[in-house]
């Protein structure tokens, strides 16, 4: 039978996905107005963000709590230590949608870029790390958590390669602002698969005691 100390960390397991469910589906608003140009999708973002940033102080409060009330050992310890680091990665994640999400709604005062293509590629490369980020912290997977690294090169070299394009000279009649905006939309990107790749270092300190 579990002890109550057991069920307060299954507890806080189980929080610590449904904030990753809620930074995943940020990501989801963010694509939206990015990619499918739906204005409307800012609103609920914000407020996302606000839930996001509530939830990840809430379960740390709780892990704290925890921790001074009680003396867990090996992997408990571990990933009680772990878990302000988790939440902090995916609260900066949450914060990389919103930014991609106002820069989404400053983008629709203009035609599509050409370049948006390939931004959406990266888009969804960097979606699929955070998805196999969640569900190596979920089963505790460091097979899984160990392959985001070399899953993250293809987002590096999406931001390298639109990074050299978006740094060429402009065109006398493309505004100084559009292309900002979207250097700043490629580095957000680069730092969400950023974060999934430490959190999956942070899944197998969490089960070796060790970093990868």
């Amino acid at each position: 039978m579990a002890t109550h100390f057991e069920r307060q960390l299954q507890r806080l397991r189980s929080d610590l996905l449904r904030l990753g469910t809620l930074v995943e589906s940020a990501c989801q608003l963010a694509y939206g107005v990015l990619i499918e140009r739906h204005l409307l999708s800012v609103e609920q973002l914000i407020q996302r963000e606000r839930d996001i940033d509530r939830s990840a102080q809430e379960l740390n409060r709780e892990a704290i709590a925890l921790l001074t009330l009680q003396a867990p050992v090996a992997e408990d310890l571990r990933f009680l230590v772990m878990l302000s680091h988790l939440c902090r990665d995916l609260e900066r994640i949450g914060d990389y949608a919103l930014e991609i999400g106002r820069a989404g709604q400053t983008l629709l005062r203009y035609p599509p870029p050409p370049c948006l293509e390939d931004i959406r590629v990266m888009f969804q490369r960097s979606q699929l790390l955070l998805s196999e980020a969640l569900s190596a912290i979920a089963n505790l997977d460091t097979d899984v958590g160990l392959a985001l690294a070399n899953c993250d090169d293809a987002v590096d070299a999406d931001y390298q390669r639109l990074y050299e394009r978006l740094c060429t000279p402009l065109d006398p009649q493309e505004p100084v602002e559009l292309r900002l905006i979207l250097l700043l939309l490629i580095r957000n990107l680069e730092r969400i698969g950023d974060h999934a790749v430490t959190i999956g270092q942070r899944v197998c300190f969490i089960v070796r005691g060790e970093d990868p």
